[in-house]
C-alpha cells in the first residue's frame, strides 16, 4: 500500500532512506509467494495424509474469491471511465468486459493487456497456479530429506534467477514482473523450507532454540535488506521482482518460526493478529480506494493521506468480518466441506 500511494502524497521525500525502503515494496510479493508455500505445506503435508483435491481447491476458492470478486466489481468503473476518456464508450465497454472476464478466471497475470482492474490482484492469478499444482507437487518436495532439500532449494532459486537474467531482457519489464513463469520457483522453495523446519522439530523437539542464533539470523536479514536499499540500484529490477531476495526472506521465516521469546510475543499481540487477518483485505482494497482519491484529486494531499490510510485499514477490517469470513463459512458449509485451516493460517496462506 505504501509502495503504491506514499510517493504521490510525499514527493519531496523521494530521495530519503524511507522512500528507498518503500520503493522496494514490490519485493514483498515474493515473500508472500514463499510464505504461501510454507504455510500450505505446514497445514496440509505434515500429517502425511494425501490431500483431498476437491476439499483443498474449495478451501482456496472460499478463502480468496469472495473478496476478490467484490473488489473486482467496485474497481471496474475506474478502468471503464478512464478508457471512455481515451476511446469513447463503445471500445471502452468492449475492452473492459474482456478485462473483467479475464480477471474472473484469474488470467490477468498471463498477458499484460488483460490487466488493469485492481492491479495488485495479479498476484492471485499467480497464486492460482500454485494452488492448482500444490496437491500434485507438494508431497514430491515434502518427501525429500537431508542434502536433497538444500540442493533443490538452491537449484530452484538459481534456475529462477538464471531464467530471469537470460530470458527477461527479451520481454517487457511489465511482462517479467507479473507473468507466472518468472515466479513459479518461489512457491516450492517455501514447501522445502517447511520440510526442513519440520525435520528440525523432529530432531530437536519443540523446545526453544538458542535465542542468539535467531537474533543473529534476523540481524543478518535486516542488514541484507538495508544493503539492498542503500546500494542496490545496480541490481536489475526484474531479478528483484523474481525472488532474488528469497534466501533473505527464508531466513526471516525460519527465525520467526524458531523464536519463542520477544518476537513471538509481539507478533501474537491481539491487535496485530487482527491486522494480520485483515491483511488480505488491505491488499485488495487499498487500490480501489486510492482510485477514488485520484478521481477526487485528493491523492497529493498530505492532510488527507492519513485519512486514506485509516480508511483502507478500517475497510479491510470490516471486509474480513462482514465479507471474507461469512462468505468463506457459507461456501464451506454449502458444499459440506470443513477447511483444515484456521482463519489466521488462511490469512498467511492467501
Amino acid at each position: 500500500m505504501l509502495y503504491h500511494t506514499f510517493p504521490l502524497a510525499f514527493p519531496e521525500m523521494r530521495d530519503s532512506f524511507l522512500a528507498s525502503v518503500i520503493n522496494l515494496g514490490f519485493v514483498s510479493v515474493s515473500f508472500f509467494f514463499l510464505l504461501s508455500g510454507y504455510i500450505l505445506a505446514v497445514v496440509y503435508l505434515h500429517s502425511g495424509v494425501p490431500i483431498r483435491k476437491s476439499s483443498f481447491y474449495l478451501s482456496r476458492f472460499a478463502r480468496i474469491y469472495p473478496l476478490f470478486l467484490w473488489t473486482l466489481i467496485i474497481d471496474t468503473p475506474d478502468i471503464l471511465l478512464r478508457r471512455v476518456q481515451l476511446y469513447g464508450w463503445a471500445k471502452a465497454l468492449t475492452e473492459t468486459i474482456a478485462t473483467f472476464g479475464a480477471h474472473l478466471f484469474m488470467l490477468q497475470a498471463w498477458l499484460s493487456w488483460l490487466q488493469g482492474i485492481d492491479s495488485p490482484n495479479w498476484s492471485l492469478s499467480v497464486e492460482t497456479v500454485f494452488y492448482v499444482a500444490f496437491p500434485f507437487i507438494g508431497y514430491f518436495f515434502w518427501k525429500m530429506k537431508g542434502a536433497r532439500l538444500w540442493i533443490w532449494a538452491i537449484g530452484l532459486w538459481v534456475m529462477g534467477q538464471a531464467v530471469t537474467t537470460v530470458i527477461g531482457p527479451h520481454f517487457l519489464l511489465k511482462t517479467v514482473r507479473f507473468h507466472p513463469l518468472f515466479h513459479i520457483w518461489t512457491f516450492p522453495i517455501g514447501i522445502l523450507l517447511a520440510k526442513w523446519r519440520s525435520t528440525q522439530l523432529e530432531k530437536y523437539g519443540a523446545s526453544p532454540r538458542r535465542q542468539s542464533s535467531v537474533w543473529l539470523a534476523l540481524a543478518l536479514s535486516v542488514l541484507a535488506l538495508g544493503a539492498v536499499v542503500t546500494w542496490g540500484e545496480p541490481i536489475p529490477l526484474a531479478n528483484l521482482n523474481s525472488g532474488l531476495l528469497v534466501p533473505v526472506f527464508a531466513i526471516v521465516i525460519w527465525a520467526c518460526s524458531s523464536q519463542h521469546g520477544l518476537v513471538t510475543r509481539v507478533l501474537s499481540l491481539p491487535w496485530l493478529v487482527v491486522l494480520g487477518e485483515a491483511s488480505f483485505g488491505l491488499y485488495l482494497i487499498h487500490m480501489p480506494l486510492h482510485h477514488l482519491f485520484l478521481w477526487m484529486h485528493w491523492e497529493t494531499s498530505k492532510v488527507l493521506w492519513p485519512i486514506y490510510l485509516a480508511s483502507a485499514v478500517g475497510l479491510s477490517l470490516l471486509s474480513f468480518y462482514f465479507i471474507e469470513k461469512p462468505a468463506r463459512q457459507w461456501i464451506l458449509k454449502k458444499f459440506r466441506t470443513r477447511s483444515k485451516e484456521t482463519m489466521e493460517v488462511a490469512s498467511s496462506a492467501q
